[in-house]
């Protein structure tokens, strides 16, 4: 573990924007479906009054 951490001395900075680039993924890939949902609910609203 500590020859990976030794060897990563010299690129920390993509390290970390790899880091933020992937949580950023997985926010966006969490709020998708919501958002498909909320296109869906104002192009076809249900009618059942």
């Amino acid at each position: 573990m500590f020859k990976v951490l030794k060897n990563l001395k010299a690129s920390w900075i993509s390290v970390i924007i790899i880091v933020l680039f992937l949580g950023l993924q997985a926010m966006a890939d969490l709020a998708l479906p919501d958002y498909t949902s909320k296109i869906v609910n104002i192009r076809y609203p249900t009618r059942w009054n």
